[in-house]
């Protein structure tokens, strides 16, 4: 019997779209059809591109994987429901936010957000990576299919015992993960919140990664002696960081899931997060959550959290519920029981 071929529609690659590239490759024929959206012209001619691919080449696909919901999801959505193909959509959060104050979301624009909800409307089932996100789905599209699939983090077992190993030497520091080179993201991300809560605690070192510095100097301003601001680094560099470190801080104001914090919590940093979106789910009590624009409480709960004893128990939460070979065996099970 023939495998069922794939489409496999993203924007841009990251490690959860590649992650899910790597399970359905497993069982299926897969290929991809990436629609670039860096600037408006680009995303015009990437979409008219998929257009036409998906007009001369539906037919030869059985299932229509698809990473969020956007301009790009429309028209395979719309293809599929015409011509009876199953479509999968990811939703990971941007998708499903309006955030007025800085055109944050696929909703903050009306054409957007039309085509946002019709693919959430009408995919055959909407993936959303968190409870949160699911809530939110089913806000905007009452009628839609959805089912939570967990976000999943990759770990070998010799990672693990270095982690176990390790678990006792880590060093009076705060570390924080957040892609930002935007005005946008730099407020979404909490970044400045994290820059307030490091020139609060002058005694203890601050690090955080994946900023732009050149862009965002405007925002950032003066950079206390405590606080180290890194760029971007490779998804494989940021194990040190986290073996590093003794808490984790995600103080963002939207949050879908994080994998960064489950990242974190496997290293067994101990989380001090702010009450936002999914992060509650991936703590599940663990750490501390805290009110992200309350600064006292923000740096009471980093210094409780400096001062407590290690703890395997972090890591064991995440190996319990987000681990990538949890998702790979929960999307599989979806997609060959068909």
């Amino acid at each position: 019997m023939e495998k069922e071929r794939v489409l496999f529609i993203y924007t841009r690659i990251s490690t959860f779209i590649k992650g899910d590239l790597d399970i359905l490759g497993k069982k299926f024929p897969v290929t991809t059809l990436v629609v670039d959206n860096s600037s408006k012209i680009k995303q015009f001619f990437s979409i008219t591109n998929e257009f036409f691919y998906l007009l001369f080449n539906i037919l030869r696909y059985d299932i229509v994987y698809i990473w969020f919901a956007d301009y790009h999801s429309f028209f395979p959505v719309l293809f599929s429901k015409l011509f009876r193909k199953k479509v999968y959509l990811v939703i990971g959060g941007y998708d499903v936010c309006r955030v007025k104050k800085w055109g944050y979301g696929s909703f903050s624009n009306p054409i957007r957000g039309f085509m946002t909800r019709y693919s959430i409307t009408n995919a055959s089932l909407n993936l959303c990576v968190s409870q949160y996100i699911e809530r939110v789905a089913r806000a905007i599209s009452p009628f839609s299919k959805r089912k939570i699939l967990y976000n999943g983090i990759v770990f070998s077992t010799d990672t693990a015992r270095i982690i176990e190993n390790h678990c006792d030497s880590k060093e009076r520091l705060v570390l924080c993960v957040a892609l930002s080179s935007t005005p946008q993201s730099f407020f979404i991300k909490g970044v400045d919140r994290f820059i307030n809560a490091a020139k609060a605690l002058p005694d203890i070192p601050f690090i955080i990664v994946g900023i732009n510095s050149e862009k965002l100097s405007h925002l950032i301003g003066e950079v206390p002696a405590n606080l180290k601001i890194i760029p971007k680094v490779e998804h494989r560099e940021l194990a040190a960081y986290y073996q590093e470190a003794s808490v984790y801080c995600q103080l963002s104001r939207k949050e879908s899931f994080s994998l960064a914090l489950a990242e974190a919590m496997y290293h067994n940093c101990i989380p001090v997060v702010s009450n936002t979106g999914g992060m509650p789910e991936v703590t599940g009590g663990l750490g501390k959550m805290v009110l992200g624009d309350n600064v006292a409480e923000t740096i009471s709960a980093i210094k409780e959290a400096i001062e407590s004893s290690k703890s395997p128990v972090f890591r064991e939460r995440v190996e319990e519920k987000f681990t990538a070979k949890l998702r790979e065996k929960e999307l599989l099970k979806i997609l060959l029981k068909r």
